[in-house]
């Protein structure tokens, strides 16, 4: 087993479980896009990022293993900051059409944004016409 802390609260976790997988198993939430189980966990999104205390850059939680005497930050104010960024730039190419969407209600990017009180774009969409 592996020990660490998460947010201030202790965790133990078999070996070879990410960190996404450990602030689960005791109900922390941390958004992901690009995750899916055993399928997809490149950690392309990063929206899953957290701070690793002493670590200048903060880490995708999808797929870094967590290590022994870890101790993780999933909502400090530069795991707020840079994942604002990331929700941002990846609106300033999404269509932004959620009122027709199917997902409209039960999107995941839509709740992030809304999370992190992204209410307008910074972002100007230039979209260039392929000829």
């Amino acid at each position: 087993m592996v020990k660490l802390t998460i947010d201030n609260i202790a965790v133990k976790v078999p070996e070879g479980t990410t960190i996404l997988e450990a602030a689960r198993s005791i109900g922390l939430y941390i958004p992901t896009l690009c995750y899916l189980k055993d399928l997809n966990e490149i950690g392309a999104c990063r929206v899953c990022v957290v701070e690793l205390k002493g670590r200048e850059k903060l880490i995708a939680a999808c797929n870094t293993v967590a290590e022994e005497g870890m101790v993780i930050y999933t909502n400090s104010p530069k795991v707020r900051r840079d994942r604002r960024i990331v929700v941002e730039l990846i609106l300033s190419q999404h269509d932004c059409l959620c009122v027709t969407c199917n997902r409209s209600g039960d999107c995941e990017l839509q709740k992030v944004a809304m999370e992190l009180g992204i209410l307008k774009m910074p972002f100007n969409k230039d979209v260039a016409e392929l000829d």
